[in-house]
């Protein structure tokens, strides 16, 4: 069991890479992928910490994505062209938490929700 390989997808600058290794060697791997990208330094510590479904759907709400109504499908499908990869069910459930949040107002009726921005997201500028 401790000798399982898993699988993980990563979407990079656009491009979806697919590592399989020992769950020990992820990091390491992890790290490999994005330093031929470009993206860490080979002497930067990663701190890799994959994106549960509702943070990545926060993240869409936070970049103003939600400004036009959005139905759940079309969510699932950004998320997936960003490289996440969740189920629908699941995507449904973060839309509700947020939802209950108060930072997006559903509309609508049983499966054909619409999913709009209610709070404006407070985005740093730099």
């Amino acid at each position: 069991m401790a000798d399982e390989k898993i699988k993980v997808r990563l979407n990079v600058k656009g491009i979806e890479v697919e590592i399989e290794c020992l769950p020990s060697q992820l990091n390491e791997a992890i790290k490999n992928v994005l330093e031929s990208f470009g993206e860490v330094g080979s002497d930067t510590a990663m701190d890799f910490r994959p994106l549960t479904c509702k943070e990545a759907v926060e993240k869409l709400w936070m970049e103003g994505w939600f400004k036009n109504s959005r139905r759940l499908g079309e969510v699932w499908n950004e998320l997936s062209r960003r490289g996440y990869n969740y189920d629908r069910s699941a995507i449904s459930h973060a839309l509700n938490s947020l939802v209950r949040e108060g930072k997006l107002t559903r509309t609508g009726r049983a499966r054909k929700y619409q999913y709009i921005q209610k709070v404006p997201s407070k985005i740093r500028q730099i």
